[in-house]
């Protein structure tokens, strides 16, 4: 009878660390309801008492990663926010989706996941995920305050075209780099932005 192969022994933040991993590549992959405790295990090539040693269900896994990306996420666009005036908004919003879209190619597993949230069929992922888009609007509002007389537009209504405009392309490019490289995207939403803000 041929002996059972063992893991290979981690250190717990470590072994933390790779099961979380095990998670983001599934969701990619598969879609988040196939994760599971054995699809984890599986994937990580551990046994299902390694994963219930880190994590007491599905659930603590999905929300254990997802704070995981979050926290990642915030890291990656802490440079980008929040907006800072310089005299011109144009500049500032197309540095700012520069930015966005330098962080979704750093990290295009992270951000095909959070896409994919935004379809979810889980009420707690779909509200987290409404949740953290709320802040991206609030810091376009308050940009907006600070930088354009808002008698010319309508501030709340811009705040969420500029962040749906970003949102998408930051999809768009992970779906299809060849054909829309963030170069093409700026190029091209230069004109937009440009009109979003009144700008001449």
């Amino acid at each position: 009878m041929a002996s059972r192969t063992y893991a290979p022994r981690m250190a717990p933040e470590d072994r933390r660390a790779q099961l979380l991993d095990a998670v983001l590549r599934i969701v990619v992959e598969q879609g988040i309801h196939k994760v599971s405790m054995d699809s984890v295990a599986r994937a990580a090539g551990v046994t299902r008492p390694v994963v219930y040693t880190h994590f007491t269900d599905t659930d603590d896994l999905l929300r254990s990663s997802l704070d995981r990306e979050e926290d990642l996420a915030r890291q990656q666009l802490s440079p980008i926010l929040p907006l800072r005036p310089s005299g011109d908004p144009v500049a500032d919003v197309l540095r700012y989706l520069s930015g966005f879209l330098q962080a979704v190619g750093a990290a295009p597993d992270r951000w095909r996941a959070a896409f994919a949230l935004v379809d979810s069929e889980t009420p707690y992922f779909r509200r987290r995920l409404e949740r953290w888009r709320r802040e991206f609007i609030t810091a376009f509002a308050d940009f907006l305050r600070a930088t354009i007389d808002t008698r010319a537009i309508d501030i709340p209504m811009t705040a969420r075209t500029l962040d749906t405009l970003v949102w998408n392309a930051g999809r768009l490019t992970l779906a299809e780099p060849t054909e829309f490289p963030p170069s093409r995207i700026l190029a091209h939403h230069a004109a937009l932005i440009r009109t979003l803000l009144g700008a001449n």
